[in-house]
C-alpha cells in the first residue's frame, strides 16, 4: 500500500468545547506540536492562524525540531467577535478588510512555512432567520474579497471549505457546486475547495461523488477526513459510520490522482487526542488497502452490467 499524507489540526491538540462542556486542557503551540510528533501515522500539522500562532518562523523551527512537516496554514475568520456577522461578506467594509488582511498574512505564512496553501472556512458568512441578509450583496462581497486574496500571491493557493450549517443556521457557501462557481469566478486558478466528507455527507452529498466532481473542475485543493450520521457535523474517525461509502470515497481520491494531504478534521472531545488521531489514520490505512485491492476493470464490467449486488458482493470479497 502506498505511503498517505496525514496531518493533523493544531486546535484539536488543545483545548476543545461543544456547545454543553469543554475538554483538555490548554496547550501551548510547542506542546501541540510535542503531541502531534506522538501520533504514530501523522506527518503534518495543519497550523491555525491567528488564535495557534502568528510567528512563521517560530512554527517552522519547532515543527522541523520534532519531525514534524506542515500541510496547510487554517485560516480561522470565525473565531473572534469582529467576525460574528462575517468576514469577507461582511456589511461592514472595514471587517471585510480586516479578512483580507488576514488572508494575506497567512497567504505570506504559508510561503515561508514552504506548504503554499490556506485553507478557511467561512462558517460566519450567512444568516440565521429570513431576510436577515442581502444574499446577492454578501456573495459579490465575498467574491471581490477572495479575488483580491488571489490576486496577492498567485504562488498561494487559496482553498475554502464550504458547509451546510454551523455557526450560521445557513451557511452562504453550503454545497460543493456552489463553492467551485464561485472558486471559478474569480477567475484565478489558486482559489479551489477544501472538501471535508463530513461536510459532504451533511449536505447529502456522497463524498466519492464530490471527490469526482471537484477534480473535474480542478477544484479539489485539499481534503478533511471524519465521519457523520449525517445529520450532524460530529467529526467522529472516518469509517465507523459509513464504511462502504468511505472504501468509495477512497477509491475516488485514487482514482482522480489526489496526492495532498488528508488531514484528520476529528473532534477528541472526552478522548485522548493521540488516541483518536492514531485511529483516523489506522481506519484510513485499512479502507485504502481494501480499495487498493479492487480490479477497476472488474468494476468497470459489472458497473456496466448494473449488477447492483454483484459490486457490493465483490467489494465485500475484498475486506
Amino acid at each position: 500500500m502506498r505511503q498517505r499524507k496525514y496531518s493533523t489540526i493544531t486546535g484539536f491538540m488543545g483545548a476543545v468545547q461543544d456547545r454543553f462542556a469543554n475538554y483538555q486542557p490548554a496547550r501551548t503551540m510547542e506542546e501541540m506540536v510535542a503531541m502531534a510528533a506522538k501520533i504514530r501515522g501523522c506527518s503534518g500539522l495543519e497550523v491555525v492562524y491567528p488564535q495557534n500562532f502568528t510567528d512563521p518562523a517560530y512554527v517552522k523551527r519547532i515543527c522541523d525540531e520534532n519531525g514534524i512537516g506542515i500541510s496547510t496554514v487554517n485560516l480561522n475568520v470565525k473565531g473572534e467577535e469582529k467576525f460574528r456577522y462575517g468576514s469577507f461578506s461582511n456589511t461592514d467594509k472595514n471587517i471585510r478588510r480586516e479578512s483580507i488582511r488576514y488572508m494575506k498574512t497567512a497567504m505570506d505564512a504559508a510561503a515561508e512555512l514552504g506548504c503554499g496553501i490556506v485553507t478557511t472556512a467561512l462558517l460566519n458568512d450567512g444568516q440565521d432567520y429570513p431576510f436577515e441578509i442581502d444574499q446577492y450583496d454578501a456573495f459579490m462581497w465575498a467574491l471581490e474579497s477572495i479575488t483580491e486574496c488571489a490576486e496577492y500571491r498567485s504562488d498561494v493557493k487559496i482553498s475554502l471549505e464550504y458547509k451546510l450549517a454551523e455557526p450560521r443556521i445557513h451557511c452562504l457557501f453550503n454545497n460543493a457546486g456552489k463553492m467551485a462557481y464561485f472558486c471559478e469566478m474569480t477567475g484565478h486558478d489558486n482559489v479551489g475547495v477544501t472538501l471535508d466528507s463530513g461536510h459532504a455527507w451533511l449536505a447529502l452529498e456522497e463524498p466519492a461523488d464530490t471527490v469526482s466532481f471537484l477534480a473535474a473542475t480542478k477544484r479539489l485543493f485539499y481534503v478533511h477526513i471524519n465521519d457523520n450520521t449525517r445529520n450532524w457535523d460530529w467529526d467522529m474517525v472516518p469509517g465507523t459510520v459509513n464504511f462502504l461509502e468511505f472504501i468509495e470515497f477512497a477509491h475516488a481520491l485514487d482514482k482522480v490522482g489526489y496526492d495532498g494531504w488528508l488531514t484528520a478534521d476529528v473532534f477528541p472531545g472526552r478522548y485522548d487526542p493521540i488516541q483518536i488521531m492514531e485511529k483516523t489514520y489506522e481506519w484510513m490505512d485499512y479502507i485504502f488497502s481494501i480499495s487498493e485491492k479492487i480490479d477497476n476493470a472488474k468494476l468497470k464490467e459489472l458497473q456496466n452490467k448494473r449488477d447492483t449486488f454483484g459490486i457490493l458482493d465483490y467489494i465485500r470479497s475484498l475486506m
